[in-house]
């Protein structure tokens, strides 16, 4: 092998050694480059999750009774525009037949409110347990669906309320309005002893 073959073959290798690093690299660019397209678009949903809108739907018992409610809020950090609130089926608040008690056909229900902003709350009375629990009028189970838009997107979200596991449930208990009943209690009973004593003297 002559000297010019040896140079030709040594540059063939050089060649073919360029070309595999050269392909080895694009490679590594290409999978760089989709590690970051997916993390950002990670961080991008991290953010939409940060920063959107939530309409949560939940019963709630007003404390120290059985007094249920319906509690529709925005827990999210922005608004839910254009929020439509539909209830599947009828619901009588304290199982009362007139058409007026229907939940379903309440504004909230009917209209769509067009800012429903974070922190926003409405309470819809429910009723009281032991009329709502025992009547057709007070379903124990109904959905509610909720759709609004933030960002240029819509979304649908469906809730069901299950009020079955509130029958014979305890009373929820606050603190405070606890020792205020008590304070009341004492009032009354002291009020009482000092009119008896006026009485007597």
């Amino acid at each position: 092998m002559t000297t010019a073959d040896q140079i030709n073959l040594a540059i063939a290798f050089a060649t073919a050694a360029s070309v595999i690093v050269s392909l080895v690299v694009a490679i590594v660019s290409y999978q760089a480059v989709q590690a970051s397209r997916a993390s950002v678009m990670v961080m991008r949903e991290q953010l939409e999750a940060t920063t959107r809108p939530y309409v949560l739907v939940a019963p709630v018992v007003r404390p120290m009774s059985t007094f249920l409610q319906l509690r529709i809020a925005n827990t999210g950090t922005s608004s839910a525009r254009n929020l439509r609130l539909v209830l599947d089926r009828d619901y009588h608040f304290n199982a009362d037949e007139a058409a007026s008690s229907n939940l379903r056909t309440y504004t909230a229900f009917v209209h769509p409110i067009q800012e429903f902003p974070p922190e926003a709350e409405l309470l819809f009375h429910l009723g009281v347990g032991h009329r709502i629990f025992r009547s057709d009028l007070s379903p124990l189970r109904f959905v509610i669906t909720a759709k609004y838009e933030y960002g240029g997107k819509t979304v649908e979200e469906s809730t069901t309320v299950d009020l079955q596991p509130f029958i014979s449930a305890g009373k929820p208990v606050d603190p405070i309005a606890e020792r205020l009943e008590g304070i009341s209690g004492e009032l009354a009973k002291l009020r009482e002893a000092l009119g008896h004593r006026d009485g007597e003297s």
